[in-house]
């Protein structure tokens, strides 16, 4: 079967919904999983049974990946979160984040690992997005005892977003001056500190600001009115860390090894670790981690020197993130990159063959056209979920996205660029800051022209 990986995840995904919306037993799907598995090797040689059999075996194995996740959850921090849940929790754990400190108050994850109620205690598990009002310096894997309500998030957020919890005093919060932070980690936060600093101390406030948003993944602090006109122009998926950003820094990873002369195998597996890294720097977020599997497949494969399949890349990757956590399927920013990767995988090279873009001999108007129908490609896979959501309709979202990518992508190469450059040779960090700030004029002003056009966007 041609491309099974895409057919065994799509089976996998319906066995996932089949489980969310109606209820099955456990048991008797996992022997019937066992017994499929068996089938499935006393046929492998009957290779339309065998395909048939082992796409059944996917369906059942997502429906019990799901299962799982629920009967785990039991014992788990969410099963204590209602939504008009009084009671009082104390609940010790560590911080598994690093701490953001915006508006006056601390957020972060909360990985709970015992709580107590009504004078019991008890071990349990999962993370809580805590948003703490206490002042004092927090930081990852620190040891804490947290008392106050628990409450599940907005709709919008399901998926991987934990449980939120406030913390409104500092009775509220208690320290117990132990540390159980990765060392990975920490060093990857330092990192991102000091790349924080760079921007803060090279580029004005407002530059800063979309840096860290774009290439750190801070965007709480983008102004209102910025966030606004992206949602509005359909752009606001480049203020998100995603497989965009990722792509950029393989690109950017590649390109400087081989300046360096690095040997072809090394080199790969150089952007492999710098891929991993900017997945820990960025807070491990589900995008990412899903652009980085997708990139480290991709390099593997170039470093065993194959071809590489994106389809199959992209396919695997999706399939390795819901075996890990089935919930994210029906994460809003797990359905929208899934949408339009798949729009891109599948309508592009229909779109490219009914305009004959092969035929166009200027590579400059090739180019732009090819640009256009890709957005366009993305644009239709998403605009229906973009509808349900956010409830707005950006026609103008697939030009916008023609000249704001591009810019976009200046933004995050000198972004990193200047990190870099603070490094090795500091008196060149005017001139890359100097082209940063331009290159996000740039991008102000095309969506700012973007948005004002006659029907760029329309509130449903």
């Amino acid at each position: 079967m041609k491309n099974i990986l895409s057919f065994l995840t799509v089976c996998f995904a319906l066995g996932i919904i089949y489980v969310y919306y109606f209820r099955i037993s456990f048991w008797p799907c996992y022997i019937l999983a066992v017994a499929l598995i068996s089938a499935c090797l006393l046929l492998i040689n009957k290779k339309l049974i065998f395909d048939i059999l082992f796409l059944i075996l996917a369906f059942l194995l997502g429906a019990l990946c799901l299962k799982n996740a629920y009967t785990a959850n039991k014992s788990g921090i969410s099963g204590y979160a209602y939504y008009k849940n009084d009671t009082i929790y104390t609940i010790k754990g560590f911080i598994n984040s690093r701490p953001v400190f915006y508006d006056g108050s601390n957020s972060f994850i909360f990985r709970a690992e015992e709580l107590g109620f009504d004078g019991n205690r008890y071990k349990t598990c999962g993370d809580i997005l805590v948003y703490s009002n206490v002042q004092d310096k927090l930081f990852y894997g620190e040891e804490l005892v947290l008392l106050g309500k628990l409450k599940k998030p907005h709709r919008l957020f399901k998926g991987r977003v934990p449980v939120i919890m406030r913390i409104r005093n500092s009775s509220a919060l208690v320290r117990i001056n132990k540390n159980k932070g990765n060392l990975i980690r920490k060093l990857a936060f330092s990192l991102k500190d000091r790349m924080e600093m760079v921007f803060k101390e090279c580029l004005s406030s407002l530059s800063a600001i979309i840096n860290n948003a774009m290439i750190l993944g801070e965007k709480k602090r983008i102004p209102a009115v910025v966030y606004d006109s992206m949602v509005k122009s359909g752009t606001v998926h480049i203020m998100v860390v995603s497989g965009f950003h990722v792509g950029v820094v393989a690109f950017i990873s590649g390109v400087s090894l081989k300046i360096l002369r690095i040997p072809r195998k090394i080199r790969y597996g150089g952007i492999i670790l710098c891929l991993i890294i900017y997945c820990l720097v960025t807070g491990v977020s589900t995008p990412v981690l899903r652009a980085t599997v997708m990139g480290i497949f991709i390099a593997t494969g170039y470093f065993m020197q194959r071809d590489s399949d994106i389809t199959n890349s992209f396919f695997l990757a999706a399939l390795f993130i819901l075996i890990i956590n089935p919930k994210d399927l029906f994460s809003i920013s797990f359905q929208l990159s899934f949408a339009s990767v798949v729009s891109i995988i599948y309508l592009y090279p229909f779109l490219k063959a009914l305009f004959r873009i092969e035929r166009i001999k200027i590579k400059f108007f090739k180019g732009i056209i090819e640009g256009g129908l890709v957005s366009f490609s993305a644009w239709l896979g998403t605009a229906g979920f973009i509808a349900y959501y956010f409830k707005i309709f950006s026609p103008v979202s697939v030009l916008a996205n023609i000249f704001i990518i591009p810019v976009a992508s200046l933004i995050i190469l000198s972004g990193l660029s200047l990190v870099i450059i603070s490094f090795i040779l500091p008196p060149l960090t005017a001139a890359f800051a100097a082209f940063n700030e331009m290159s996000v004029f740039m991008l102000l002003k095309f969506n700012s022209f973007f948005i004002n056009l006659p029907f760029a966007y329309i509130y449903l």
